[in-house]
């Protein structure tokens, strides 16, 4: 316990904040659309595209109660698991998250987290997350958020997961997509 405290804690933590650095900006920057990276991405082989995408919840847990999302508190707290249907209506994922407001802006609304497991039935396993204007959503705004897969065929693809209500009222239903591709 002793090593876990001081100087040597904020070393570690340094460290780790540049290691990232190095890591990120090596493999997470996109690359230049001349480039011979782009070019491995003409076959579709390394790419996943999924649009127009529904997705139904199954489970809803919060510290707030209103499942309307117009009544936030900076301590909310909120999982929530869904079921993924490609257009078709086939059943193509499930995917298990959680939101937490973190602080409200100068003009009053909210920015909150949302963060999330994708597991899609082809065997990819996808990670999302990052910040969300939680009044644009809730007044059925898209919201955008980083991702990357994590297991499965693509594994090392990045791109973004974009998702939004469709019913306003129960927020039970969303319109999604996901564009994913791997250098």
């Amino acid at each position: 316990m002793f090593l876990l405290q001081g100087p040597l804690t904020r070393n570690l933590s340094h460290l780790r904040s540049v290691v990232n650095s190095l890591v990120l900006s090596t493999f997470a920057v996109p690359p230049a659309a001349g480039s011979a990276e782009v070019s491995a991405l003409e076959d579709g082989g390394n790419s996943l595209i999924l649009r127009d995408l529904t997705e139904k919840v199954t489970a809803y847990e919060s510290t707030n109660p209103d499942m309307t999302g117009t009544t936030p508190t900076e301590s909310d707290f909120a999982t929530v698991k869904l079921d993924m249907f490609a257009p078709s209506g086939e059943l193509i994922g499930h995917t298990t998250g959680a939101g937490r407001m973190l602080f409200k802006q100068d003009n009053g609304e909210f920015v909150g987290y949302f963060g999330e497991r994708i597991s899609l039935l082809d065997g990819n396993i996808i990670r999302a997350g990052g910040l969300v204007d939680d009044a644009r959503l809730t007044a059925g705004e898209s919201a955008t958020i980083p991702a990357v897969v994590v297991a499965g065929p693509l594994r090392g693809a990045i791109g973004y997961r974009q998702f939004r209500p469709v019913v306003l009222e129960t927020h039970d239903t969303y319109t999604s997509s996901i564009v994913l591709y791997r250098k």
